[in-house]
């Protein structure tokens, strides 16, 4: 009977579906909302879009993410990131993967 009842409250929303079948994990956001992981990397500019939403670099290898060395461009989140930039600079920066995007939330000389 207390099976109908648990079943009958993840039928109206009262119980999520994985707790009503005993799967009570709590690693996952209460909200819905995915908080995204922050990665970070070093390189050196190859060059900068002209709008500057975004730039290539060639970063050494990010470890973590299982990725070699090599030369990407990357989305920047603030156009106002790669104003003090030029081509060959030695950067530190920090990313995102967001919607199938690589995103620079920080980045410096």
């Amino acid at each position: 009977m207390q099976f109908i009842s648990v079943m009958l409250m993840a039928i109206l929303g009262t119980v999520s579906p994985a707790m009503a079948m005993g799967d009570e994990h709590h690693d996952h956001p209460q909200n819905g909302v995915v908080a995204e992981k922050t990665v970070r990397a070093s390189g050196t500019v190859k060059s900068i879009a002209q709008n500057h939403e975004s730039i290539r670099i060639f970063h050494n290898p990010i470890p973590e993410l299982k990725w070699p060395a090599m030369n990407m461009e990357f989305d920047v989140i603030d156009h106002d990131l790669t104003h003090p930039l030029e081509v060959g600079d030695k950067v530190n920066f920090e990313f995102v993967q967001k919607e199938g995007k690589n995103v620079i939330i920080k980045i410096k000389k």
